[in-house]
């Protein structure tokens, strides 16, 4: 882990949250070794290392790890009955194929992963009478939105009738089975409908638009932009993204949804990739073609104001994250 990677982990480890409401708890973490996951385990266990939290997580995956302190590990696939021995304090399923390459290769698991995924992980929060069950949600529950800013009362629109829909489906499916047991069981819980999340993650190949941006930069090549760029998305670095999901894990109104994004900057995703290409010495080329499994939408701004009310204030504006994640790679 990098200079940088840890000050992240820091930063959002000290933090002025109310973090004795974790203090001696278990979470039950779905997708733990991803990108978020494993930010969030990062920060636990700075917690419990700087001040003796205690807290505990109990990790399922599909590919386990060697347990740590915080952290106990499980090969579990989530799609499938399960069930966890002991005390489980806060349920939070991050568990998600996340990029097109993923859409496009296992379109059904996009969609199992998240539906089934969801309702055994509220199944289990139901059984174990869990304080919170918190579902991370996306930004794609939107689809094409207008050219303003969004905040969480929007419903969008989505063409369910294309395979690349899956995951925006499936988010949607897994916030309404959220509310509906709720309704039926009383399970409290809360949705981050998180932005486009980027920074150095080492989990996986993103196929993401900026993930692609960063790694051209990181290799020392120009950065190919595949439409016009005149797309405008709201994005949220990594350690922001932790920070949102524990303000609402803390703070949220039980049964609400909220926004976690970086503050608006005006720029386009083409404007995303000169900045990134400016900062590698390097030059943009465009190459417009049609690509399958990709997102066709062409505004997906978000209101963060919902989330601000319960104190996620960013810490980072998008072109921070993105030097920020271009100087970790390059510390490497």
């Amino acid at each position: 882990m990098t200079r940088l990677e840890k000050e992240d982990i820091k930063r959002i480890a000290t933090l002025p949250l109310h973090w004795e409401k974790l203090v001696g708890k278990t979470l039950l973490v779905s997708g733990a070794t991803g990108f978020i996951g494993s930010f969030l385990c990062g920060v636990l266990e700075y917690r419990n290392e700087h001040y003796g939290d205690n807290i505990k997580v109990v990790s399922l995956s599909r590919r386990g790890s060697a347990d740590t302190a915080t952290v106990k590990y499980l090969r579990c696939d989530i799609t499938e009955p399960f069930y966890v021995d002991g005390r489980i304090d806060y349920v939070i399923h991050l568990a998600s194929n996340t990029h097109p390459l993923q859409y496009k290769e296992d379109p059904v698991g996009t969609i199992t992963g998240n539906v089934f995924g969801c309702y055994y992980l509220l199944d289990l929060a139901k059984k174990k009478n869990v304080e919170r069950f918190l579902l991370a949600s996306s930004c794609e529950i939107y689809g094409n939105c207008p050219d303003t800013p969004v905040d969480e009362s929007y419903s969008g629109y989505i063409d369910p009738n294309t395979a690349r829909a899956g995951y925006n489906e499936a988010k949607r499916l897994s916030e309404s089975l959220c509310q509906s047991f709720a309704s039926q069981y009383g399970i409290d819980h809360c949705v981050c409908r998180f932005a486009r999340v980027f920074g150095a993650d080492k989990t996986k190949n993103d196929t993401k638009a900026l993930a692609q941006f960063i790694g051209k930069a990181i290799n020392g090549e120009d950065i190919v932009l595949k439409s016009k760029g005149d797309q405008k998305y709201s994005y949220i670095y990594v350690a922001d993204a932790v920070y949102g999901l524990l303000a609402v894990l803390m703070n949220g109104a039980a049964g609400e949804a909220y926004n976690i994004s970086a503050d608006l900057d005006d720029t386009s995703l083409k404007g995303y990739a000169e900045y990134i290409a400016s900062l590698s010495n390097r030059k943009v080329v465009i190459k417009a073609e049609y690509e399958a499994n990709v997102s066709k939408a062409e505004n997906a701004l978000l209101d963060n104001k919902k989330a601000k009310s319960i104190g996620f204030y960013p810490i980072y504006s998008v072109k921070d994250g993105i030097k920020r994640t271009l100087d970790i790679y390059k510390g490497e």
